[in-house]
């Protein structure tokens, strides 16, 4: 099929198209075209796709990041351990299960081939796809089966005996049901303590190593999860297996990959086998009901510290307003070893504890954002908002920008570090480029919870901002202000 496999939203299509086609240039088959052929399903096209590519790259924009296909597509090349490559074309964060990757940053490309940040992208794409023919195929992972008799693998298909007398159909039963059964009981051999594993038969070859070097202290979970979420809405699930020594990192990053005021529950033991043999095979399976998960479940193989799982989770638009149960189920090897629930309340308003955030502290910084054709309204609500908040520090561009530096950055940075983001918005602000630049901007850090719009028109006239769509911005000034408006035009036109 193709070398490298390009993941993005319908609306990103042109730049998909440039990009590939720089791809291409420097020798590489690229798949990205979604036209999807009659008779075809979008999942086998997906999967024919996947089959043959050596990398994926995606697009991450305001567009992908809301789109459950490129996501779906990104969870499936992760699952086939296709390299990702992320490469964010605007400023914004991907979603948390893939925060952890290494970006390239695209968000200025101006679609030339010689853009720096392309040529880099290019370099690292050779690394992964261009290694040389000789090179030996990387050895497998060390197994962490010390003996033929405790290596876990899937038995081999039982055929009928064709001897005379063999059997047919019920020695097939038979014979399949009895490597099943082996197959269990070398698994669970395998994931117990030494002290209470089977001891090999005279015909083993080799003495069983120290338990130290292949067994791991006992083993602890954490999980974590919203409190409470609405219908409609998504968040991310959280799972880290760990032992002692690694639990502030699990932790850490428990709470990176999730929201502020999520629920974490650490120091979960497994209801059996505590300890784990390094590579052992571990499955974790979320379930739950109202919701829609993705992927079902996560696979990883016991570093003998630390892994983690992630799962997105959709609410269904018409969930009951209850407190629903998400069900981790943890499988070693085929053996289940722990079932934890963890209650998520759903309600119409979820959210509503934490959007009074700028009540809570009176903020000390604003970044005032506009367009420039708004500057005389917008110079006078920040005087009369400083008259009432004289020590408040507010950054406005055209004042308080360093001469000689670099613009972009320097704005990066204040809008960082300020408490609250102003978005005066306005028609002329839904066409600023830089206006919108900054709303992005925003969103990354301090976050959509500090971003307060401030209408200059009423909202029939200038929709508002993505992501506040469902706010009420009109209020009874505006209206007075357009009614005082509409008297002095009527006053104008009589004789």
């Amino acid at each position: 099929m193709a070398d490298i496999f390009l993941s993005y939203a319908n609306e990103d299509h042109e730049v998909a198209r440039a990009l590939a086609e720089i791809l291409k240039s420097a020798g590489w088959t690229v798949w990205w075209d979604r036209r999807i052929p009659a008779g075809r399903q979008w999942h086998s096209v997906l999967d024919e796709a996947l089959s043959d590519a050596r990398c994926m790259i995606v697009l991450w924009s305001a567009h992908s990041v809301k789109s459950p296909w490129v996501v779906e597509e990104a969870e499936e090349g992760r699952r086939r351990r296709v390299k990702l490559v992320p490469v964010q074309i605007a400023s914004v964060q991907p979603p948390l299960a893939f925060r952890l990757f290494q970006s390239v940053d695209l968000t200025d490309w101006d679609r030339s081939s010689t853009a720096p940040s392309v040529q880099h992208l290019i370099a690292d794409l050779k690394s992964i796809l261009e290694e040389p023919a000789h090179k030996a195929a990387p050895a497998p992972p060390p197994s962490y089966s010390p003996r033929a008799s405790e290596s876990y693998s899937e038995p081999e298909p039982v055929r009928p005996s064709s001897a005379p007398g063999g059997g047919g159909v019920t020695s097939m039963v038979r014979e399949t049901a009895a490597v099943m059964a082996g197959a269990v009981k070398s698994a669970i051999d395998l994931l117990r303590p030494s002290r209470y594993r089977t001891k090999p038969s005279s015909g083993s070859a080799g003495a069983e190593p120290p338990r130290s070097a292949s067994v791991s202290e006992p083993v602890l979970f954490g999980i974590a999860a919203p409190r409470a979420a609405a219908p409609s809405a998504s968040f991310t699930a959280r799972f880290a297996a760990y032992i002692a020594a690694a639990r502030t990192a699990a932790q850490e990053h428990l709470e990176k990959l999730g929201e502020k005021d999520d629920r974490i529950v650490m120091d979960i033991p497994p209801d059996r086998q505590p300890r784990w043999r390094i590579g052992a095979p571990v499955t974790i399976r979320l379930t739950g009901e109202h919701v829609t998960i993705m992927p079902g479940e996560r696979n990883f193989e016991w570093n003998g510290r630390e892994n983690l799982a992630s799962f997105a989770v959709q609410v269904n638009a018409d969930a009951p307003q209850v407190t629903l149960q998400l069900c981790f189920h943890v499988f070693l090897g085929p053996v289940p070893i722990a079932f934890i629930p963890l209650g998520v309340a759903i309600s119409a308003h979820a959210s509503d504890p934490q959007t009074p955030g700028l009540e809570v502290r009176a903020p000390s910084s604003v970044f005032a954002s506009y367009s420039s054709k708004d500057a005389e309204p917008v110079t006078r609500s920040l005087s009369t908002l400083t008259r009432w908040a004289p020590t408040l520090d507010i950054f406005q561009e055209c004042l308080d920008l360093m001469t000689n530096d670099a613009f972009k950055p320097q704005l990066a940075k204040e809008i960082a570090a300020r408490d609250v983001f102003l978005l005066f918005w306005s028609r002329n602000a839904s066409a600023s480029k830089w206006v919108l630049w900054e709303f992005q901007t925003a969103q990354v850090k301090p976050g959509l919870n500090a971003i307060l719009p401030m209408p200059l028109e009423d909202p029939a006239i200038a929709p508002p901002p993505p992501g506040f769509e469902d706010k009420h911005l009109r209020d009874r000034f505006m209206i007075a202000g357009y009614g005082l408006q509409k008297i002095a035009e009527t006053v104008r036109k009589q004789p």
